[in-house]
C-alpha cells in the first residue's frame, strides 16, 4: 500500500513539473523584467506555445514556453541555433536567414523596432522548427512568410536628412524641427536598426573650434531626435569640423550649405 502510495505521490509530481514546463498561461501573465524587445519576444513565444498545445506538440511548447519564461525574466532568448535542428534540405536556407537576422539584431533592431524584431525572431524559430519536423508544409510557409515580412521591416535602404544651422550656431531653427519631425516620422514607420548624426561647419572660424562647434551640433540634432521618440541606443554621433564640406570653398568662408548635421538612416 505504501509503495503505491509513494509512485503516485512520484507520478503526481512528475505531473507538477511537466505541467510548469507547458504553463504557457501563466509565463504570458508574468510581468516583463527586460526591454521592449523581452516583452515583445514574451507575447510572440506565448502565441507560438499556445498554437503547438493545440496541435498537442508538447515538446514545442516546453520549448517555446521556456523562451517566453526566459524574456519575461529580461533573460534575452537567441534565436534558435541552426544545431539545436535537424534541418535536412533546409539547412542551407535557414542558415542564411539565421545570418540575416542576427544582422539586422546586432545593428540594433530590437531598439529601434522591438515588436518587428521580435517578429523575425520568433517566426524564424517557428520557420525552423516546422522545417525540422518536415509534416505541414503550409506551417513551414506561414513561418517563412511571416519571417520575410518582419525582415523587410526591419532592413531599409540608407536614407538622410540634411539640417542647416545658423553661423556659430548649434540652435535650431523652425526649419530644422521641420526637418526632424519628417526624419523621426520616417523612422517610426521605416524602422531603420541604426542611425548616424554627423555634424559639420563651414571654413569660417578656427579648425579646432570647428571640431567643438560640429559636435555641438550632431548633439543638439540628438537630443531633439530622443526626445521625438528614437532611442538614444540606435544612433552613432560623429563630428568632422569644417572636413567633408558640401559645398567646396576656401578657408574662412562662410557658406551655409556647410553648416549642417546629416541625419543617415541605416537598415
Amino acid at each position: 500500500m505504501l509503495k503505491n502510495v509513494l509512485m503516485s505521490v512520484a507520478a503526481a509530481g512528475l505531473l507538477s513539473a511537466c505541467a510548469d514546463v507547458w504553463n504557457y498561461e501563466e509565463v504570458g501573465s508574468m510581468n516583463n523584467m527586460g526591454t521592449a524587445f523581452d516583452a515583445a519576444l514574451q507575447e510572440d513565444y506565448v502565441a507560438l506555445a499556445a498554437h503547438e498545445r493545440g496541435y498537442g506538440d508538447w515538446d514545442s511548447t516546453a520549448y517555446y514556453t521556456q523562451k517566453a519564461k526566459a524574456a519575461a525574466m529580461g533573460e534575452t532568448p537567441a534565436p534558435t541555433a541552426i544545431e539545436e535542428r535537424d534541418l535536412g534540405a533546409y539547412t542551407d536556407e535557414l542558415t542564411g536567414a539565421r545570418a540575416d537576422l542576427m544582422a539586422v539584431l546586432e545593428a540594433g533592431a530590437p531598439a529601434a523596432n522591438p515588436d518587428m524584431a521580435a517578429m523575425a525572431q520568433s517566426s524564424f524559430d517557428c520557420w525552423a522548427e516546422e522545417a525540422e519536423e518536415d509534416r505541414q508544409p503550409t506551417h513551414i510557409a506561414e513561418c517563412k512568410q511571416n519571417f520575410e515580412i518582419a525582415m523587410n521591416a526591419l532592413v531599409v535602404e540608407e536614407v538622410s536628412f540634411q539640417v542647416y544651422f545658423g553661423l556659430d550656431s548649434s540652435r535650431l531653427s523652425a526649419e530644422a524641427e521641420a526637418t526632424l519631425n519628417e526624419a523621426s516620422q520616417l523612422f517610426m514607420t521605416g524602422a531603420p536598426a541604426r542611425v548616424v548624426v554627423i555634424g559639420y561647419t563651414d571654413t569660417s572660424g578656427p579648425a579646432d573650434y570647428n571640431i567643438l562647434l560640429s559636435q555641438r551640433r550632431a548633439e543638439s540634432v540628438a537630443r531633439a531626435l530622443a526626445q521625438r521618440g528614437i532611442a538614444s541606443e540606435v544612433m552613432t554621433l560623429e563630428a568632422y569640423g569644417e572636413e567633408r564640406l558640401a559645398v567646396p570653398t576656401a578657408d574662412g568662408v562662410v557658406e551655409k550649405l556647410n553648416r549642417r548635421v546629416e541625419i543617415i538612416f541605416k537598415g
